[in-house]
């Protein structure tokens, strides 16, 4: 414990010395700084998009509660006793396809709208003001389009085109309309009044339709309460669902949070290094300043006060670092609204919170705190009667058994502390864990090259034995640079190895297995004649159409599917919500059953299902396993006799869940159907849709696109943030050289002497950081190719290849800069003085 006075005795002495020597700290502010800042802007965005979402939830969902019926609509009694309630808004949304004459068709998410819609917020238009016209009745009825649908076909305010085999005029732009968010916010949208959807005659809207009621509370005083008697109004069908406010924007959110969360570990990792980067120059400042740490401890200072100066100053830096960060970081969300669509109704808006500069300066004097210790321990190793001797040897390190288990609780803390603020704990931890694994592989491969060069045939080149003397010295740059930059480079070589996979199966290998036109929700009683119309026009065309009914999980093995799957689990897309299964009387080449038998034909009295073999797995589900499916309404159960192996990268038809025919042959259903032709798939769907205006056929192409589109974005920003995480490494490296300064000019002015040229001091220099780097590209190299391998095949299921061109690029580049910036690091100790050494200066 310290008293007053000895607190101001060493806030008198820290300042003093902070004031004399932070110039030499300028590695410890740089590289804190950068970390920090990452940290600061990925908080920031979060946070206030968070704060926007609940804030605005109301708006961004359009009314207090809505009520989801997917394809039935409520009935009129049921719609009356919403009324009693508030003011109710329907609407329907579904999948169609737009035309102009003289463009290819546009397959496009329209939404019809009552007078009502919305309840709370407005349909933003370009012009201002023209929603209201959807609602006019006027002899051509007008619709709202996205900006992407006025792109793709050539459209101007007040052109025609053409929806259903009707004509409409086009009366504005959508810029934002509540809860595009849930929707189509990234492809095609339009809007048209529910009185114009009527005049389409639609028997069937088809297994994609959706019918959607939002409510305005009378008494909004008690939402809870209007929300119980909304659900007993409901309670009746168990597949009519309800979201509430706070719920809007929920996948965008969830989008955001996993990126943030992964972007705050990368933050991390760059803040572990630049750790390492600390710990070098707080030991070279001890070792700098030893004669008057000996000074202090002749006139009675102890070590553990002179310990706490010399981390005072290092706080003093962390305080002044993580403001400037966290306020530059503050308004980053107005640069976040730039990539935000602004169809989404999202204004970001800078907002200060201590605890969000708490939760940044905690982090960073965590790793502050872990990364001084080894160092500031060293003190005690500097004794006062080395004045006396006039001699200082240099101190290490200092990892006693107390220092390793202290270093080891605060790393604990830093994961939990982490792993505390995000929903994907398991892969929070595993990212620790393989970092700090990686760390320790880094660190080994340093120390195995200096024992390979230490037992390797002892050249007789000058050039050979100056980079032998530098690579096994106790000061060597090889353990630094190797972990400093084998980790920025594993990480960002990972990171390209997965994104150039994608591109290439989005851009090459899915392309080529994919068809050109995928068929959506075909009336069965259409399905003849289009199959003969697209044959007419290509005899040769490839085409393919099965059936599909929708259903929805309620139970496995008796127990309610909501208990056995939980949210995070990969395959919870499978069993939530509706879903489209098919039938078919025998397997599928391109689905072969890997556990369990096919069912025998001809029983139409049981149900028989075959599932996907990795949703199987995921869901743990087995053989002669009970499942109750809602088809229509109507609970039935099933049985499971198989698992496929279904590949989904070709984009076909492939279905999860497959009944055995003879059972479904007695439910309704539509069929969805795949095209590929040599014929270019606009002409061919610019024909379909004239004839056939009710059908909808998604172009692949166009889907691969915008796939490919987003893909680059992700790559360029991930590459960025890699580059960041390199870039704290090559100051760190710059560091550890200028630390080694005083000890290789001594060495060099021993060469000059002896007659070693400058040629053959750079020669050296070369072979050295060869050595080093070789070693670390191999590992680096083999690490990222067995993460990326995992993450392309076991992840995503895709096919994993190397890229000896980009591999190249990367780290030919990564060594230039980095050879640079250590000759530059370097350049004044290439020609010393020779003098001041004979004079002993």
């Amino acid at each position: 414990m310290f008293d007053f006075q000895q607190i101001k005795l060493i806030n008198k002495y820290a300042l003093r010395d902070f004031s004399r020597s932070y110039k030499k700290l300028w590695v410890v502010t740089s590289t804190l700084f950068v970390s920090l800042l990452l940290l600061s802007l990925t908080f920031s965005v979060k946070e206030s998009l968070n704060s926007e979402i609940t804030n605005n939830s109301k708006e961004l969902l359009g009314g207090d509660i809505q009520v989801d019926s997917d394809i039935d609509p409520l009935p009129g009694s049921i719609i009356d006793k919403f009324k009693d309630l508030g003011e109710v808004s329907a609407s329907i949304e579904f999948a169609t396809m737009l035309s102009k004459q003289g463009e290819s068709p546009v397959f496009t998410e329209l939404r019809a709208v009552d007078n009502n819609y919305p309840l709370y917020g407005q349909i933003e238009t370009i012009p201002e003001g023209v929603a209201d016209q959807i609602f006019l009745n006027t002899q051509k009825p007008s619709v709202l389009i996205n900006e992407s649908i006025k792109n793709l076909l050539n459209i101007s305010v007040g052109d025609e085109i053409v929806i259903i085999g009707q004509e409409f005029k086009v009366a504005g732009l959508v810029s934002s309309v509540p809860d595009l968010a849930e929707s189509a916010v990234f492809g095609e949208f339009a809007i048209i009044s529910m009185d114009s959807y009527e005049q389409f005659g639609l028997s069937s809207g088809g297994s994609f339709l959706d019918h959607k009621y939002r409510l305005k509370f009378n008494d909004s005083t008690e939402p809870k309460k209007q929300e119980a008697l909304v659900n007993s109004i409901i309670s009746y069908d168990d597949k009519i669902k309800t979201r509430l406010p706070g719920q809007s924007g929920r996948r965008l959110s969830s989008v955001i949070d996993n990126f943030s969360n992964f972007l705050n570990l990368v933050s991390v990792s760059a803040m572990v290094i630049a750790g390492i980067g600390i710990s070098n120059t707080l030991l070279s400042f001890v070792n700098q300043s030893n004669t008057s740490i000996a000074v202090k401890k002749s006139i009675g200072f102890s070590s553990s006060f002179i310990q706490i100066m010399y981390f005072y100053e290092i706080m003093l830096i962390l305080v002044l670092t993580s403001i400037f960060a966290y306020l530059i970081g503050v308004f980053s969300p107005l640069l976040a609204n730039e990539f935000l669509p602004e169809s989404l109704g999202i204004d970001l808006q800078p907002a200060f919170s201590y605890l969000g500069y708490l939760n940044i300066f905690f982090i960073g004097f965590l790793v502050v705190l872990i990364f001084s210790i080894p160092s500031l321990y060293s003190i005690s190793e500097i004794k006062a009667a080395s004045l006396f001797r006039n001699t200082f040897n240099p101190v290490s390190l200092n990892f006693s058994f107390k220092n390793i288990l202290l270093l080891s609780i605060l790393v604990v803390i830093l994961m939990a502390y982490f792993v505390n603020q995000t929903d994907q704990k398991f892969y929070t931890v595993l990212y620790f864990v393989s970092f700090f694994v990686t760390m320790l592989i880094f660190y080994g491969v340093s120390k195995l090259l200096i024992l390979f060069i230490k037992h390797f045939f002892k050249f007789s080149n000058n050039s050979y034995r100056i980079a032998y003397r530098n690579i096994v010295a106790k000061k060597s740059l090889a353990p630094i640079m190797t972990i400093s930059l084998g980790i920025g480079l594993t990480l960002l070589l990972t990171l390209s190895f997965v994104a150039n996979n994608l591109k290439k199966e989005i851009s090459d290998s899915i392309p080529a297995m994919a068809p050109d036109l995928f068929f959506v929700s075909i009336d069965k009683d259409i399905q003849p004649s289009l199959e003969a119309f697209i044959m007419d026009i290509d005899p040769n065309a490839e085409l393919e159409f099965s059936p599909m009914a929708s259903a929805s999980f309620i139970s496995l093995n008796g127990i309610p599917i909501e208990e056995v799957v939980s949210n995070n689990n990969r395959s919870a897309w499978v069993v939530g919500g509706d879903r489209r299964i098919s039938w078919a009387e025998k397997p599928q080449p391109d689905n072969p059953i890997v556990e369990g038998e096919w069912w025998q034909p001809g029983n139409e009295n049981e149900m028989f299902i075959s599932m996907d073999s990795r949703a199987a797995y995921d869901l743990g589900m087995k053989i002669n396993d009970k499942i109750v499916l809602n088809i229509l309404g109507r609970d039935v159960t099933g049985t499971i006799k198989n698992f496929r192996e279904v590949d989904y990268r070709d984009i076909s038809i492939n279905f999860a869940i497959i009944i055995n025919k003879a059972f479904a042959n007695k439910l309704p259903y539509e069929n969805v159907g795949t095209l590929k032709s040599d014929l270019p798939s606009d002409e061919i769907l610019s024909m379909v849709v004239e004839k056939f205006p009710n059908v909808s056929a998604i172009r692949i192409d166009r889907i691969l696109s915008q796939i490919s589109e987003v893909l680059n974005k992700i790559f360029i920003a991930v590459t960025a943030i890699s580059l960041i995480v390199i870039i704290i490494g090559l100051i760190v490296i710059v560091s550890a050289v200028l630390v080694q300064t005083t000890f290789r000019r001594y060495n060099n002015l021993i060469y000059k002497i002896v007659g070693v040229d400058f040629p053959t001091i750079l020669k050296a220099m070369t072979m050295e950081f060869a050595f080093i780097y070789g070693t670390l590209i191999f590992f680096a190299i083999s690490v990222a190719t067995i993460s990326s391998y995992l993450v392309v095949e076991k992840a995503l299921q895709l096919t994993w290849q190397f890229d000896f061109g980009l591999t190249l690029w990367i780290i030919v580049s990564t060594a230039l800069v980095s050879f640079v910036l250590i000759l530059l690091a370097n350049r004044s100790i290439f020609s010393p003085k020779v003098y001041p050494l004979i004079r002993n200066e």
